[in-house]
């Protein structure tokens, strides 16, 4: 296995062990992909809408293969990670090889080359962890001509640097985690991950026969861009939202700080909801439709018939969107008073906050399933609506 420790001359792959523990990691990898890809969604998606206006499935499908392709090779070169104690005295120096090759040299020092020979070198670890280090950074060869576009002397630099980060990692005993190196770093990786690479570009030829070059990726987004999604609304909302849980917690704290018998936080619902609008229609108000989150997505309110909004329609679409949402709890607040004892009371309260949580939920709802091509209330009745900022000519 790659960089496993340090090399031994005659030693031969065991049945089942190497090929084990190579499908145990990528197993790993796979395993923790879903929580990498988690983190890297809303980055990725808010780049996506601000540079072309839309997601590209097979963007994604290539950019989310991209990133458990170096998450397995990653793993694959520091897993499985040793006992503590065991690096205990261990030093960079032991473990760092700047002999090419010093492991099939040593394999074949005094052998004679013939047919029984060449047999058991096929079997041993010497060759296999050559052919693994090449193996290893071929896919990233291919990434980088089809997707990066990038040329054959780039290619061969980028992957030496990314040999060297893996080299670097051994070396480093995973940053200082551990108290010595448990793993071999060699300029045979370096030599033969550089040339898997370079492998990697030229066998990207017949992937880029077959598949949609990234010029065809970039001009569909565009076009797609044109039409506001559902989804891109919701990205659109959620930046929104993040941004005024933030102040709103600053604020509250800053309160707090100031009047300790005061708790803002304690009315984070009806407070949270009440900022978003009220920097909705600050924002639009200031910018003819355009908050953050309309910013980064591309995208801004009109009028229903494409014109642009008035300060009147931009106003009323917030105050609505606010007034469907807290009016029940206004309600409730009136039914806590005396006149609320008694079951009935309480069942209407509890009717009450259920419809003040039903209008964002079907708004959700409405965006994420059926696309946003149905207005809500607030939309028809302040007659406005979406559309899409135009991508620059430059990113054409």
């Amino acid at each position: 296995m790659r960089g496993s420790g340090p090399r031994r001359g005659a030693s031969f792959v065991p049945k089942g062990t190497a090929v084990s523990s190579y499908a145990e990691t990528i197993v790993t990898g796979l395993v923790a992909f879903p929580f990498v890809a988690a983190l890297f969604t809303f980055p990725y998606a808010l780049f996506q809408y601000h540079r072309y206006g839309s997601v590209s499935r097979w963007r994604t499908l290539v950019i989310y293969s991209l990133i458990l392709y170096l998450l397995v090779a990653y793993f694959l070169v520091t897993l499985p990670l040793p006992d503590r104690d065991s690096t205990v005295g261990s030093t960079w120096r032991e473990h760092l090889s700047l002999v090419p090759f010093g492991g099939v040299r040593l394999w074949w020092a005094g052998k004679r080359l013939d047919a029984t020979t060449l047999s058991d070198f096929s079997r041993s670890m010497a060759l296999w962890q050559v052919l693994f280090n090449v193996l290893l950074t071929v896919p990233f060869g291919v990434y980088l001509r089809y997707y990066f576009r990038q040329g054959l002397r780039r290619t061969v630099v980028l992957t030496l640097a990314l040999s060297l980060f893996f080299e670097l990692t051994q070396l480093s005993a995973l940053y200082g985690l551990y108290p010595g190196p448990y793993r071999l770093a060699a300029t045979e990786d370096l030599i033969t991950n550089t040339l898997g690479g370079a492998l990697g570009w030229q066998v990207a030829y017949a992937f880029m026969r077959v598949l949609p070059d990234r010029a065809e990726m970039d001009e569909r987004s565009i076009v797609a861009g044109r039409i506001v999604t559902g989804r891109r609304r919701f990205w659109a909302s959620l930046v929104e939202y993040l941004s005024c849980d933030v102040i709103f917690t600053f604020l509250g704290g800053a309160v707090y700080s100031l009047f300790p018998a005061a708790s803002p936080l304690a009315y984070q619902g009806v407070g949270l909801w009440t900022l978003f609008c009220l920097l909705g229609v600050v924002q639009s108000l200031a910018t003819r439709g355009v908050t953050l989150g309309h910013a980064i997505c591309r995208m801004t309110l009109v009028a229903e018939d494409g014109g642009i909004a008035s300060r009147t329609q931009l106003a009323a679409r917030y105050a609505l969107l606010w007034l469907f949402t807290e009016a029940p709890l206004i309600a409730v607040a009136w039914l806590t008073g005396p006149q609320s004892a008694g079951r009935m009371g309480d069942l209407v309260m509890l009717a009450l906050i259920a419809a003040s949580n039903a209008y964002p939920l079907i708004y959700l709802v409405n965006e994420a399933v059926r696309g946003g091509s149905h207005p809500m209330p607030h939309d028809r009745l302040s007659r406005t609506r979406y559309a899409a900022i135009e991508v620059p000519a430059a990113r054409r």
